[in-house]
C-alpha cells in the first residue's frame, strides 16, 4: 500500500473538488462514483477546472497537464482498495453514508484511513458501522474546494491519534489549513454558518430587508465575499435545510429551518444546480432575484 495513491467516493461538486487538489498535490487519486458515467464527467470537470488556472496563471501549464494524468476513473468500487487515504464525498444522506463505510471497511482492510466530507453527521456513527472505527475521521472540505483553503478535521470517539495525525499532515499536503472540532453537530463550520443563512432568510421572510440588501450587506457590511442567501442557494438550498434539521434534532429548536427555506425545497427552488433559488442561475452565476419567490413572498 503506497502512501501516493487515495481515494475519492463521489464525484459530484466536492469529490471531484477534492480529487482535484489531490492531483494538483501529485498524489494518484481513484476517483469513484455509483452512478455510471459520473466519475468519467467529473474527471471531464477537473480537466477543464485545471484549464481554467492555467488561462488565468494561476497554475503551470506542466503541473496541470501532470495533475489531469494524477486521475484514474474506477468503474467498481472495489478498485479503491489498495489506497492508504479514503474520501467519501457522496450524498448527505445518513444510511447511504453508513452502507458505504461498510464496504469501505470491508474492502480496505485494518491500515487505511477512511475520511468522510460530511457537514453534519456524526463521525462516530459512521465509524460505528465499521471493524476499525479508530481509521474513520471527518475531512469536511470548503466549496469550492480548490480556492478555499481551509478543512475541517473532526475526531470521532474512538479515533486514533495516528489517523488524526496522516489526516492533518495530507491536509496540509493539499496546501489547507486544517481546523479541529469535536464531534458535535454541525461542527464549527456549518454551527456558526448555517444560523446566519437562516436568520438572513427569517430577514426576507419578515419583510424586514430584500434579498438583495441582505446580501448586500453582508458583502459591504462585513465583508464576506458572498451574501449569505447567494452562499445557500451555492450549497443547495436543500442541503442548508438538511444541516438546519440534524443540528436541530441535537441542539435545539434555534436551529429549526425558517419557513421559507421549507417552502423553498418543496417548490424545487435548490439554488445553482437547479438553475433558481433565491436568485435565478446561469452558467454558475446569480443573474437576478428570483421572480417566483418574489411573487411568493408578497403573497
Amino acid at each position: 500500500m503506497t502512501e501516493r495513491k487515495i481515494a475519492v467516493v463521489g464525484a459530484g461538486t466536492m469529490g471531484r473538488g477534492i480529487a482535484q487538489v489531490a492531483a494538483q498535490a501529485g498524489f494518484q487519486v481513484v476517483l469513484y462514483d455509483g452512478v455510471p458515467g459520473a466519475a468519467q464527467k467529473g474527471l471531464e470537470v477537473i480537466q477543464k477546472s485545471l484549464q481554467k488556472l492555467v488561462d488565468k496563471g494561476e497554475l503551470e501549464k506542466g503541473v496541470a497537464e501532470s495533475a489531469g494524468k494524477n486521475v484514474f476513473v474506477a468503474d467498481v468500487l472495489d478498485e479503491v482498495a489498495g489506497c492508504f487515504f479514503i474520501v467519501e464525498a457522496i450524498t448527505e444522506q445518513r444510511e447511504q453514508k453508513r452502507d458505504l463505510f461498510q464496504k469501505l471497511d470491508q474492502l480496505c482492510g485494518a491500515s487505511a484511513v477512511l475520511a468522510s466530507n460530511t457537514s453534519s453527521i456524526p463521525i462516530t456513527e459512521l465509524a460505528s458501522v465499521t471493524r476499525h472505527p479508530e481509521n474513520v475521521i471527518g475531512m469536511h472540505f470548503m466549496n469550492p474546494v480548490p480556492l478555499m483553503p481551509g478543512v475541517e478535521i473532526i475526531k470521532g470517539l474512538k479515533t486514533s491519534e495516528e489517523t488524526y495525525r496522516k489526516t492533518i499532515k495530507l491536509a496540509k499536503q493539499f496546501s489547507k489549513q486544517p481546523v479541529y472540532s469535536s464531534d458535535k453537530a454541525g461542527f464549527v463550520i456549518n454551527r456558526i454558518l448555517m444560523p446566519l443563512i437562516n436568520e438572513a432568510i427569517h430577514v426576507v421572510e419578515e419583510g424586514t430587508s430584500t434579498v438583495e440588501d441582505v446580501d448586500n450587506g453582508a458583502k459591504y457590511c462585513l465583508h464576506h465575499p458572498l451574501g449569505p442567501l447567494a452562499l445557500s442557494d451555492v450549497i443547495g438550498n436543500d442541503t442548508t435545510h438538511h444541516i438546519l434539521s440534524v443540528i436541530e434534532g441535537e441542539l435545539g429548536e434555534r436551529f429549526k429551518p425558517a419557513s421559507l427555506l421549507t417552502w423553498m425545497v418543496g417548490a424545487g427552488l435548490l439554488g445553482n444546480k437547479t438553475g433558481a433559488g433565491f436568485y435565478l442561475w446561469v452558467d454558475n452565476k446569480p443573474q437576478q432575484v428570483n421572480g417566483q419567490l418574489l411573487k411568493y413572498l408578497k403573497q
